[in-house]
């Protein structure tokens, strides 16, 4: 190929590559959009977290070898659910955000009993009582008040009748997952105050 050709192959590749990545985020924040600035901070979400369940297998191998397989495969099990509620907040935007909740509580307890409850999965609880806890409007305070105790009640109940895990993890292995988990959560909550921190700009927007 002439040198003028290769070049210009190039050029079109550094071009085409951002490019693609800008579509591709455009037709995520398009997906993710909603008249309702709660609604959409819920689909971010969702959105989060089903596109980044996918690589949890990764980590957990990264974290504890081989020996999480195959079972921390299992973890991807429930991305498709987060992944179609930004479909549902179409239809309505107090379900999309009930359905975010009731998801993340769900893939929670679904991951303690894939990794067992020595690898701190239930501290994803806590961001789950944290999304309640501005995820509804001060008309809808039962909400908030029965959905930030949920998570609670689902803790206590896995402290007294934990599942019986998939696997028993030996413990440097579980506690490298614990670790990976008590990470996550914190970028978790910290994403939670951005979404926040940008819903009321929306909010206070709207009300102008």
């Amino acid at each position: 190929m002439p040198t003028d050709d290769l070049a210009s192959v190039r050029a079109t590749h550094r071009i085409t590559q951002p490019t693609r990545l800008r579509v591709g985020l455009g037709r995520m924040r398009d997906y993710a959009r909603h008249p309702d600035p709660l609604a959409e901070a819920s689909n971010w979400v969702a959105l989060i977290i089903g596109t980044h369940l996918p690589f949890w297998p990764l980590y957990v191998w990264w974290s504890a070898g081989s020996e999480a397989l195959p079972s921390a495969l299992l973890t991807v099990a429930l991305a498709p659910m987060f992944l179609v509620i930004p479909l549902l907040s179409r239809r309505s935007s107090l379900l999309g955000r009930i359905a975010t909740l009731l998801a993340g509580i769900a893939n929670t307890v679904m991951t303690v009993w894939i990794l067992g409850t020595n690898s701190g999965t239930e501290l994803f609880l806590g961001p789950c009582a944290a999304l309640a806890a501005f995820s509804f409007r001060q008309t809808e305070r039962w909400l908030i008040v029965s959905f930030t105790m949920l998570p609670l009640v689902v803790w206590f109940l896995l402290q007294r009748h934990a599942p019986v895990p998939l696997h028993h993890y030996r413990q440097p292995a579980a506690q490298q997952i614990f670790m990976l988990n008590a990470l996550s959560v914190s970028v978790l909550i910290a994403a939670f105050g951005w979404l926040q921190a940008n819903t009321y700009r929306q909010m206070e927007k709207t009300s102008l």
